[in-house]
């Protein structure tokens, strides 16, 4: 299992690499440079590795909903994510990493 310091460690990694895909971009759109870059790195294997870690493709894929669809949190509201009926924070790694750590 990995512990916590390490995994916040890498999910801030993560979300570094994901901004700064997102600015390099929105910086070309802003200048009205036609086209749309990225540049490859290790964000898709270092996900594969943790869900490997944790399991989680078996668990219903929590770290790329929150990776993707949650954008690293930053959308989540209140009440939007359930789990046999129970209200789940997802609007921090510390909550993804709480939350895949009960499934051990």
């Amino acid at each position: 299992m990995i512990n916590k310091e390490l995994f916040l460690d890498v999910m801030n990694d993560l979300e570094r690499a994901n901004n700064y895909h997102e600015e390099l971009n929105s910086f070309f759109e802003t200048h009205d440079v036609d086209g749309y870059i990225f540049q490859p790195d290790c964000s898709t294997s270092v996900i594969r590795l943790l869900h490997n870690i944790f399991g989680d493709l078996d668990k219903d894929d929590w770290i790329s909903y929150f990776c993707f669809d949650l954008d690293f949190g930053h959308n989540y509201k209140d009440g939007m994510v359930t789990h046999n009926g129970k209200n789940v924070s997802l609007a921090t790694s510390e909550d993804l990493y709480d939350f895949l750590i009960s499934f051990a």
